[in-house]
């Protein structure tokens, strides 16, 4: 059988990326099969293994796309800023930002679902991978804000990235069925909350003024 134009090709790949994004997000790893990924882009199994060697390669792929969608708008947005304070106020402006663009809108709560076994071993690598990226990126700014004077984290600046990180990637499940105002209503309370103790309290201020 001849292959498909180049541009044929391209449009294909991007319908199985695309449903298959959309699938693993509601449903997890395990709840999701080829066979369903097939059915939902309109093409024959046989033409997935055209494309992708297996689940766990779509899988890796939709993954990759989820973290590109948080660096986008949540740790580069952050990044930034030269000011720690307003760094830390856009990562949770960013969260919203997030939950609120059309390619996640049907939810992506189910990349945290995945199964522990040998099938997934590079999923997992691939979110630990993720996840020390972002923690690193948070760590770099609670570190700017504790030279600009902003907090006094003391030895709890690893915690703290890491408390955030893990915040947020937990809030996605939380927060998947609340309105715009009560997704900003919830995390400017947790971002409250998790500064409340460690933000010096000309800083604290100003978070409650720009949240």
């Amino acid at each position: 059988m001849p292959r498909k134009p180049a541009h044929a090709q391209f449009d294909t790949l991007k319908t199985i990326q695309d449903r298959a994004f959309e699938l693993f997000g509601r449903h997890g790893y395990e709840g999701v099969s080829i066979g369903d990924i097939a059915a939902a882009s309109g093409l024959s199994k046989g033409a997935m293994y055209w494309h992708f060697e297996g689940k766990e390669d779509l899988f890796l792929v939709c993954l990759h796309r989820l973290h590109a969608i948080f660096e986008e708008h949540v740790i580069s947005p952050m990044q930034a800023q030269q000011d720690a304070m307003l760094g830390v106020i856009t990562l949770f402006q960013g969260f919203e930002r997030m939950l609120r663009d059309p390619r996640v809108e049907n939810g992506v709560a189910g990349y945290w679902l995945v199964p522990s076994t040998p099938e997934t071993v590079r999923l997992a690598e691939a979110q630990r991978s993720f996840e020390a990226r972002a923690q690193a990126a948070v760590r770099e700014v609670l570190a700017l804000g504790a030279s600009q004077g902003s907090f006094d984290l003391g030895d709890a600046l690893e915690p703290m990235s890491r408390a955030m990180i893990s915040l947020l990637e937990a809030a996605i499940l939380a927060l998947r069925n609340q309105t715009p105002d009560e997704v900003h209503q919830t995390t400017t309370v947790l971002a409250r909350t998790l500064f409340r103790a460690y933000a010096r309290p000309e800083a604290l201020q100003k978070l409650a003024r720009l949240l």
